[in-house]
């Protein structure tokens, strides 16, 4: 059995479409899930991406406030306690950086010198820091 429509139902220049060429609804099913599974797949590969790209930031802010307190013990061998306004002229911002997951708080011991700085959001980031 095929299903024709009449010349006046198609547009000029079109074939006819009988049951063997239309799809299927399982075909068409199986289609649609098929492109769920990609944009799942798709989905958890970006924020997988974008956690370790925010990690990664925490990781550098950190290298960044240990190399600026580096160089204030460098530049001030006597002070263990560093006067804040002081410390902040060697910071590139003039102000401490922050974790990009949560930018409310600032790192432990980020005016210490005595002590490492760490992340209470990535605290592998404190194991890293410390073995270089």
């Amino acid at each position: 059995m095929k299903l024709t429509f009449s010349p006046g139902d198609s547009a000029a220049g079109s074939r006819p479409v009988t049951a063997e060429s239309a799809f299927s609804l399982v075909e068409l099913l199986v289609v649609l899930a098929i492109m769920a599974a990609v944009a799942g797949l798709v989905t958890t590969a970006v924020l997988r991406t974008l956690a370790q790209q925010e990690e990664k930031q925490c990781l550098a802010n950190m290298l960044l406030i240990e190399a600026a307190k580096d160089e204030y013990a460098r530049d001030h061998p006597n002070d263990s306690a560093p006067n804040v306004d002081q410390f902040m002229s060697y910071l590139r911002s003039k102000m401490p950086p922050r974790c990009p997951r949560n930018p409310n708080e600032d790192y432990v011991n980020w005016n210490n010198l005595d002590a490492a700085v760490s992340c209470r959001v990535h605290p592998g980031n404190s194991v890293k820091l410390n073995r270089r």
